[in-house]
This record gives structure tokens, C-alpha cells and sequence, in this order.
């Protein structure tokens, strides 16, 4: 590093001070990809990690009532949840690709023998036929619905009950999953081992559309409309006031992202794909990561602070590409640590981009279907990388302003103060196969 230094001071005092800090660049960017800070994720993993729902009453004279609202995660693809991606121009519809599925789901409550497989495909079990899971516990898995006995998301297992005064019950919840790292990715910079599409069809600045490709009929219409058209989401206020976690009018996330533009080249002021990746490069670099508040910090707070944590500098993200009415969503899950030994929660963005037409014609790819429905983590340094060391519980589905997001991160009903706890642990694994690879953790723009 010393010689790297003194070859910089050097170079950077001569005639071509410009062509030569660029290349001076480009070494050190190489060398801290290679021995700098990064993290390992694995190519294809399977294990088992446990979850464990802790509910205590600190009472000393009543029993108390409860409610948890535990998700069934879904298959989760590189088109989000759907089983088919790309469709060609002569109707051939292309699958998509696995990148998580769950191949067992198991409950049980600490301490007791009873063990329930909960099915993992359109099996429903109404509350009228619930298993008993403990003397004072039962499990069942609903249609969606309004009512107290419907899961309010999406598909979910309502674990309900009473725990007498001063004892405490614990859910237990075992999953067994098989991951793969996928990347939507084609720049330079795209880790080489992570699998793409089959049909090599990655996105980076050659071949990304414009904002007016929105417009497309089918995908990416759809979830403009649903998504990128509300510049106001997630309000976290019950109340008649309002607390957006994602807000593209706030003042302090307008100026940020016009900041962000005029950095933008000539040619990519219409680049939606362009637009978003500045603004994870900017957010990645210049907010740090920091525990997060209570209630978590909005967009404009994460950007006015400087600092936030993974769904925090996820509000902030998502917050600036809603100025421009680009779709971007949540998706929840926990996260684990490159060996799966540490487990926390966790949140990160969803978003999606069109092709250029001319590159879709080329590839004989139908419009309506020319796109990416990708993953952005900009705290971990993930763009368009998926990686088998978060488990999706699941992807934000449309509501009218947020409200899905509100609910789910609201899955509990009970009648006392901070009487829950949850934690995640490795059971068995992981198994690894494909190798592993390095994700700096910033180096990768």
C-alpha cells in the first residue's frame, strides 16, 4: 500500500494527471475487490434455521390473549414469486429461476412433543379445525381475509391462545431451505460466479430502457401503477397525522435526488436503471450504518441524518427513486452472517427495469415481458444480487398506500408491553456447493 501511495503522488503530478488518476483508480479499485473488506456468500446453500417466538405474561393475576401471524414463504424466482420470466416474440414462455424455495416448515412449541408440517402449497385449515399445539395453543393457516380469523397479508399460519399469568410459551419454527446466489446484473463489476439468466439476459447501461417504457403494457405498467405512481408510502402513524417511511415529496429527499440527476451523463437522463444505481452508489457511501430508531427512520430522516440501518437506508433508496416514479418495494426476511452462524432481521428493496426496445427486438424478447424484477440491498452492497444468506419471508404485495408493509411488520396481538421476543439460529448446516465468492463492501459500482 506504501508503494501504491508513492506511485500515486508521483503520477498524479504529471502532464496526464487526468488519464493516469483514472487508471490509478482502477488499480486500487482492484486491489481492495481482491484483499479489502468484503463478505462471502456461498453460490448454492441448503440448511436448516430455526426460529424461536418468545411470548411472556408478567402478570401475577389474569391469563392474557394472543394473536401471531406467521408467514408461509413462497417460492421465491428471479421474477419475484412467479414461475415463468421472459416470453419470446413467437409465444415461447421462459421459466423462471428458482433462487429460494422452503422444502419443509415445522411447528412445535418448546418443551412439548406435538409437531405440526404446515403445507407449503394452497392448502388452507379454517380456525374451526385448528391443531391443538399445547394446552393452551392452537395453529391454523387461512385464506387472506378482513376478518380476526384470516391472515391480513398474505398466506400465513395464525398461532393463537392464552399464556396463564407469569409463565411464558415459545413457538418454535423450523425451515429447511435450499438458496442459490443469482445475479440481474451484467456490469463489469457483476461477481462472475454468481449464476445470471440462462439466456444471458442481464441488465447494466447498454441495454437499460427509458422512464417512458413504464408504459408498456403487461409487468412493468402494473407495477408502476401500483408502486412507483405513489410517491407517499408506508404511513406509520395510526393516527389522522402522517408518517411516511417512503415519501418522494419530502423537501430533503427532492433535493437529494436532483443532486443525484445532475450527475447523471447525457445519455442516461432518461435511464431509470441509470438514475437508480447512482443513487445506491450515493446512499452506499455517504450514509453510514447505524442502529436504527424507533419507529425506523423515514426516507428523508435516513438522508438527513446520514445515517440508518438496512431498512432505514432502504426507505431513504426507495424514497428518492419515487421522485422519479420508479416501482420499488420491500422484501423481509432474516439474514445471516457468511458463516450462518448469527441471524438478525432484516429488510431490503425490490425494484423493477425495462430493456432498451432496440435490445429487446434484438433478442427477440415480447415488450410487455422485457424487463428485471430485482433486488437492491444497499447496506450490505447488493446490487441486483440476490444471495441464499437472507431467507425471503416475503415480497412486499400491493396495497392501497403501504398498508401490506404495515401489517407485516405488525404480526403480533397481545395484551401487554414488551412481553415478545424472537430469535434465529442455524440447526443444521450449511451445505455448500458451486464455492463461495467476495462482495466488497463497497468497491463494486
Amino acid at each position: 500500500m506504501v508503494l501504491v501511495v508513492a506511485i500515486a503522488f508521483l503520477f498524479l503530478f504529471t502532464p496526464a494527471q487526468e488519464r493516469v488518476s483514472n487508471q490509478l483508480q482502477k488499480w486500487m479499485d482492484a486491489i481492495l475487490e481482491e484483499f479489502g473488506p468484503a463478505r462471502e456468500y456461498p453460490v448454492h446453500a441448503y440448511y436448516s434455521v430455526e426460529r424461536s417466538v418468545h411470548l411472556s405474561n408478567p402478570t401475577n393475576s389474569h391469563s392474557i390473549s394472543f394473536r401471531y401471524e406467521l408467514p408461509i414463504p413462497e417460492i421465491r424466482t428471479d421474477f419475484g414469486n412467479s414461475d415463468s420470466g421472459f416470453e419470446l416474440l413467437d409465444g415461447t414462455q421462459i421459466p423462471a429461476v428458482t433462487l429460494q424455495e422452503i422444502t419443509n416448515m415445522i411447528l412445535n412449541i418448546s418443551g412439548a412433543g406435538n409437531q405440526v408440517h404446515v403445507p407449503l402449497n394452497e392448502e388452507y385449515l379454517i380456525e374451526d379445525e385448528a391443531i391443538v399445539l399445547s394446552t393452551t395453543s392452537e395453529v391454523y393457516w387461512p385464506p387472506v381475509g378482513q376478518s380476526s380469523d384470516r391472515c391480513s397479508v398474505d398466506r400465513c399460519v395464525i398461532w393463537q391462545g392464552d399464556i396463564p399469568s407469569g409463565q411464558s410459551i415459545t413457538l418454535i419454527v423450523r425451515y429447511d431451505v435450499m438458496g442459490s446466489s443469482f445475479t440481474w446484473w451484467g456490469g463489469d463489476r457483476a461477481p462472475d460466479e454468481a449464476p445470471r439468466s440462462t439466456q444471458g439476459f442481464s441488465m447494466d447501461n447498454s441495454n437499460s430502457g427509458t422512464y417512458d417504457d413504464y408504459e408498456r403494457l403487461g409487468q412493468l405498467n402494473t407495477m408502476y401503477d401500483q408502486f412507483g405512481a405513489h410517491k407517499q408510502w408506508y404511513d406509520r402513524d395510526p393516527g389522522p397525522g402522517n408518517n411516511w417511511a417512503i415519501d418522494g415529496t419530502h423537501s430533503v429527499v427532492v433535493a437529494y435526488a436532483n443532486e443525484i440527476a445532475s450527475g447523471l451523463a447525457p445519455e442516461d437522463e432518461s435511464d431509470p436503471y441509470a438514475f437508480a444505481h447512482a443513487a445506491f452508489i450515493k446512499i452506499r457511501d455517504e450514509i453510514a450504518y447505524m442502529p436504527g430508531t424507533n419507529p425506523a427512520r423515514s426516507g428523508a430522516g435516513c438522508i438527513s441524518d446520514a445515517r440508518g440501518d438496512c431498512d432505514e437506508q432502504s426507505n431513504a433508496w426507495m424514497s428518492v427513486l419515487r421522485t422519479r416514479n420508479i416501482p420499488a418495494w420491500y422484501e423481509f426476511g432474516p439474514l445471516a452472517n457468511s458463516e450462518f452462524s448469527n441471524w438478525e432481521a432484516h429488510a431490503w428493496a425490490n425494484t423493477i427495469f425495462p430493456f432498451s426496445t432496440e435490445w429487446c427486438n434484438a433478442q427477440g424478447i415480447a415488450l410487455e415481458a422485457c424487463y428485471i424484477e430485482g433486488e437492491v440491498d444497499v447496506v450490505n452492497n447488493r446490487w441486483l444480487l440476490h444471495t441464499p444468506t437472507t431467507m425471503t419471508e416475503w415480497i412486499e404485495s400491493p396495497s392501497a398506500g403501504g398498508e401490506a408493509a404495515y401489517d407485516f411488520y405488525r404480526p403480533l396481538s397481545i395484551g401487554c408491553a414488551n412481553c415478545w421476543s424472537e430469535t434465529w439460529k442455524t440447526v443444521e448446516g450449511p451445505v455448500i456447493s458451486g464455492g463461495t465468492y467476495r462482495v466488497p463492501l463497497v468497491i463494486g459500482v
